[in-house]
């Protein structure tokens, strides 16, 4: 199981997942005042101003979701869907995340200040599961080349 480079790939994903989950994600200035954004809600000045808890499950279950599927090793097509849908589940992370920044920037006071390391982790999440699937498809090829010449 774990030899296998895809199942290091899947768990590196997940691993990648779940930092994005917990980390910050954006820092923004609302008239002076520092607006952390993190997957479980968004900090003005220390104090929850508003949850996102549903970012947080996303991330949580894209991450629970790569830990799973590193177990499927012996169903490798359910393992390339579960992958896929996976990736869809990171897409809708940001998806969300966009849709968020967008119902806080009707404001005009609202000023980006950085990324955080928790916004990235998606992207590289996305290209490891990608990698995995490559690698899963390979080996569902050699064994159905196996299996046509043993017959």
């Amino acid at each position: 199981m774990l030899q296998r480079i895809q199942s290091v790939f899947l768990l590196l994903a997940a691993a990648a997942m779940l930092v994005a989950s917990v980390t910050p994600l954006a820092t923004f200035l609302y008239n002076t005042d520092r607006t952390v954004f993190e997957a479980l809600g968004i900090y003005l000045n220390g104090q929850l101003n508003d949850s996102t808890w549903g970012l947080f499950v996303i991330g949580a279950a894209s991450s629970v979701l790569a830990l799973i599927t590193v177990f499927l090793y012996k169903n490798r097509m359910l393992q390339i869907r579960c992958s896929i849908f996976n990736i869809i589940l990171m897409i809708g992370f940001y998806l969300y995340f966009g849709f968020i920044v967008y119902r806080l920037t009707s404001v005009e006071t609202l000023h980006f200040q950085k990324v955080g390391v928790g916004i990235i982790m998606p992207v590289i999440a996305i290209i490891l599961t990608i990698l995995a699937i490559r690698r899963i498809g390979a080996d569902e090829a050699l064994v159905r080349s196996l299996s046509r010449l043993r017959k």
